[in-house]
């Protein structure tokens, strides 16, 4: 091997391994500081793309959770404020029920109309001022919306509109009805002899059966032969649809309702018409019960809340039904919201699983394994200290053996 002195290969040897050693030990200490394997594209490129994958993943499925929790709160403020109707609907049902009974005089359903009237103002308050973020959600005009619940385009979950609460928005009922002797002196009812034969009144349901009323006893007035005609329609209502009512006016004259909630196969109220009814006999005309709510024909008075009266018993009959109508409504709206928290919340508890395991299999590729990088930041160290002694040893050792003449000799 030659001698030389402009290359001192030792010392550049010993160089090299010491800027590796310092490289090395550089990493571990970056590692160590950071917690992090990957802290550059350098460190790992394939891995830091699919690390930055999974990033994005997890942070979307986080606000994906958030959203889903923001659906729930909006679905349990819905669901409180129905809860709340659906208890004043309950009340005003009380005091329908109540207002139906015979014994209540005019000043008694006028107490409980006052209180169905602050009731249904209520309602209406409650649906048309219950909002969410600003949104109004039970007054009809919250058509639906669709929640993000996951990272990416699509994972969604879809809510459709919300039940319209308001007075004007709950109840849909059918019902027929007749007023067709709404004035009747007792002295028109005139034939008060026993109707001995089964078949001379009936009721005639379209497209169904006749029902027959069967005998009816002589009477001893008017007015009692009207409140048999009364009790021997009631009496058939379970197979007639068909409910009557007697009330006396102011004037002294009288009136019989004829109230009917037989529908069709479409959930229409059917027409039905009493046959052999005179004046004279019963003091009601024989007609058809005109329906007031079908296909062609829908008034204020079958939808919603805000005209519901209990000041009559037949009045009470139809509140009754669009109570229920309204209570059914309000219950089915319910139990939408309440099926629509526990999907929010199985979409929560999917996201966080999701979170979870995405975030462990980033912590794979990314996360700094402390007990290798500690082990290999105690070897750099030695051998930085160690490459740094040898350096300095290096550099003299090309020349040990090589000898320099002196002035003297020459």
């Amino acid at each position: 091997m030659a001698s030389t002195i402009n290359t001192n290969v030792n010392s550049l040897n010993a160089q090299r391994n010491l800027g590796m050693s310092a490289g090395s030990l550089a990493t571990s200490m970056q590692r160590l500081s950071s917690g992090l394997r990957v802290n550059s594209a350098k460190d790992d490129a394939a891995g830091l793309a699919i690390a930055e994958r999974f990033l994005t993943q997890s942070k979307g499925l986080t606000v994906g959770a958030r959203n889903s929790n923001d659906g729930i709160s909006l679905a349990q403020t819905a669901e409180g404020a129905l809860g709340k109707v659906g208890d004043m609907l309950q009340r005003m049902r009380e005091l329908a029920v109540q207002s139906g009974n015979a014994t209540n005089s005019k000043s008694d359903r006028a107490s409980l109309q006052a209180e169905v009237k602050q009731l249904t103002d209520e309602i209406d308050r409650v649906a048309k001022q219950t909002g969410f973020n600003n949104q109004k959600i039970l007054d009809g005009s919250f058509a639906g919306a669709v929640f993000q619940v996951g990272a990416n385009a699509g994972d969604n979950i879809t809510v459709g509109a919300l039940t319209n609460s308001t007075a004007k928005g709950l109840a849909d009922v059918s019902y027929a009805f007749s007023q067709a002797a709404s004035d009747v002196n007792a002295t028109a009812v005139s034939t008060l002899t026993a109707i001995t034969e089964p078949t001379t009144l009936s009721i005639s349901i379209t497209g169904g059966s006749n029902v027959t009323l069967g005998e009816i006893k002589a009477a001893s007035s008017g007015e009692e032969r009207m409140g048999q005609i009364v009790e021997a329609i009631n009496r058939k209502s379970a197979d007639t649809g068909v409910t009557a009512f007697l009330s006396k006016n102011d004037s002294g004259t009288y009136r019989i309702d004829l109230m009917s909630s037989k529908l069709d196969s479409a959930g229409d109220a059917t027409v039905i018409t009493t046959v052999g009814f005179t004046v004279a006999t019963t003091g009601l005309l024989g007609a058809a019960l005109a329906s007031n709510i079908n296909a062609t024909n829908t008034t204020t008075d079958a939808l919603g809340i805000d005209t519901l009266t209990v000041d009559t018993q037949r009045n009470a009959w139809v509140a009754l039904k669009k109570i229920d109508a309204a209570i059914d409504q309000v219950n089915s709206a319910r139990a939408n919201l309440g099926a629509l928290q526990s999907r929010f919340e199985s979409a929560v508890g999917n996201i966080e699983i999701s979170v979870e395991n995405i975030a462990a299999s980033r912590g794979r590729i990314v996360d700094a394994d402390f007990a290798k990088e500690t082990a290999n930041l105690s070897r750099t160290q030695i051998l930085q200290q160690a490459g740094t002694a040898m350096v300095a040893q290096a550099n003299p050792v090309s020349y040990t053996h090589l000898t320099l003449p002196t002035n003297r000799e020459v």
